[in-house]
């Protein structure tokens, strides 16, 4: 029988690195997202890019400089994340500037 575990993916604030946080569905594993929130830290809009990278395959961008509000303003939700599925070897990444990331979901083993 399936085990389903909850997980957090990325929980950071991102720096300017680019692709600074990353996650790797491990083997023999599925991944459901199923919450992804981005906030901003500083009092000037930035922007956010999340991309999935396939076992094997390219980084697909799924977000591409999405705008995300000063500080203050009401989180962003990114509701095309949830309910994706991930295979084993996936990496999803988020990149940008001050950005608190909260993207949790399901590992399915």
């Amino acid at each position: 029988m399936a085990t389903r575990t909850p997980v957090t993916l990325l929980l950071k604030t991102l720096t300017a690195t680019a692709s600074d946080s990353s996650y790797t569905v491990p083997n023999s594993s599925t991944l459901t997202i199923s919450a992804a929130t981005l906030n901003n830290t500083t009092g000037a809009p930035v922007t956010a890019t999340i991309q999935v990278t396939p076992s094997g395959g390219s980084a697909l961008p799924i977000v591409s400089s999405l705008p995300i509000a000063a500080a203050g303003a009401a989180p962003t939700t990114i509701p095309g994340l949830v309910g994706q599925n991930m295979a084993a070897g996936a990496k999803i990444e988020a990149s940008g500037l001050a950005l608190n990331v909260w993207i949790s979901g399901y590992l399915q083993t």
